[in-house]
C-alpha cells in the first residue's frame, strides 16, 4: 500500500487523479439529474393517470377561454374526457398536416365545435396523406346541434402558419391564433372525438392514451437505471488511479534479501578451507593430463 501511495504522488498520477476527479464530479451530477428526472416522470406518469381515469366533465371546468389567464399545463388537462354539446362549424375547419397515427403520415381534421360557453377546437379523427401526395377531403360533420364525448389535449404553442399555407392547411392546434382568426370566445386546449361519435364518420379514429408510460419519453426504470449507472461511473473513475498505481507497482522488480545464514561471501585465497584448496588441486593436476 505504501509503494502504491508513492506511486501516486508522481506528477504523471497526480494529473491523472485530479482528472478523474472531475470526472466523477461529472457523473455525479448527471446521476443526481437522473434522480430528478426519475422524480418528475413519476409525477408526470401518475397525474395523467389520473386525468384518464377521472370522471367525465363539462369542458368548462377544465379549460380556460383564450385571453382569460395562463394557458393550462398538460399535466392538468391531457386525457381528461369531457362531454361537449355544440354545432359544427365546418366553414371554418383546417387540417393539421404532418401528423402520425401508428405508422401513417397524414392530416387531423380540426373543426371548431361552438357551444353556449365558447367554441371548442375538436379533432374529429385522422386522414393519411394520399398516393397522390395533394391535400385530402374530410368528410363533412353532421349538421345542427351534436353531444360528442372527447378527450382534452393541452394547447400547442408554436406557430400554426396558417396564412401561408392553402387548402386550409395549419402546422401546429394554436388555440390563440386560432381565437383571433374566427373572432369568437375559444377555449384554451383542444380535444379529440373517442370513437364512434358524431362526426367520426370516414375518417380514422384517434387512439387511446398509453397509461404504461404516459408522459412519453424514457420509461420510469430506465431514468433509474441511468442513476446506478452515473453513480457507478463515478466510482470507477475515483478508483482508476489506485488501480493502475498498484498495477506498475505490482510489475516492479523487487531486489532480492538474504538472511545472514545464506548470503554468500567472497572469499580470498587465504580464506579457502581445506577441501577447496585439495579440490583445486587436483583440478590444476588432472587438467594438465594430455
Amino acid at each position: 500500500m505504501i509503494s502504491v501511495l508513492r506511486t501516486l504522488r508522481q506528477p504523471r498520477y497526480a494529473a491523472l487523479s485530479a482528472l478523474m476527479v472531475v470526472v466523477a464530479i461529472v457523473c455525479v451530477a448527471a446521476g443526481t439529474w437522473q434522480i430528478a428526472r426519475f422524480d418528475q416522470k413519476v409525477h408526470e406518469n401518475d397525474a395523467l393517470r389520473g386525468n384518464a381515469n377521472a370522471p367525465v366533465a363539462q369542458i368548462a371546468v377544465i379549460l380556460p377561454l383564450v385571453g382569460h389567464g395562463a394557458a393550462p399545463s398538460t399535466n392538468s388537462v391531457e386525457f381528461r374526457t369531457v362531454r361537449v354539446t355544440g354545432t359544427y362549424d365546418v366553414a371554418a375547419q383546417s387540417l393539421v398536416r404532418s401528423r402520425t397515427v401508428g405508422d401513417e403520415t397524414g392530416y387531423l381534421v380540426l373543426t371548431p365545435l361552438r357551444t353556449s360557453g365558447g367554441t371548442l377546437l375538436v379533432v374529429r379523427g385522422f386522414i393519411a396523406q394520399p398516393a397522390s401526395g395533394g391535400v385530402p377531403v374530410a368528410n363533412p360533420p353532421p349538421t345542427g346541434a351534436v353531444t360528442v364525448t372527447a378527450r382534452v389535449q393541452a394547447p400547442e404553442s408554436r406557430q400554426d402558419y396558417a396564412a401561408d399555407l392553402s387548402d386550409h392547411q395549419v402546422e401546429s392546434i394554436n388555440p390563440g391564433q386560432q381565437a383571433s382568426r374566427l373572432g369568437v370566445p375559444l377555449f384554451n386546449g383542444y380535444a379529440q372525438l373517442v370513437a364512434h361519435q358524431p362526426g367520426t364518420a370516414g375518417l380514422k379514429a384517434m387512439p387511446g392514451p398509453d397509461l404504461s408510460n404516459p408522459a412519453g419519453g424514457a420509461l420510469e426504470p430506465q431514468h433509474f437505471a441511468y442513476v446506478i449507472q452515473w453513480y457507478l461511473f463515478a466510482i470507477l473513475a475515483l478508483a482508476a488511479p489506485f488501480a493502475m498505481a498498484r498495477a506498475e507497482t505490482k510489475h516492479q522488480p523487487v531486489p532480492q534479501q538474504f538472511d545472514d545464514e545464506t548470503t554468500p561471501t567472497p572469499t580470498t585465497p587465504h580464506e579457502r578451507t581445506a577441501e577447496e584448496l585439495r579440490a583445486a588441486k587436483l583440478a590444476d593436476r588432472y587438467g594438465r593430463v594430455r
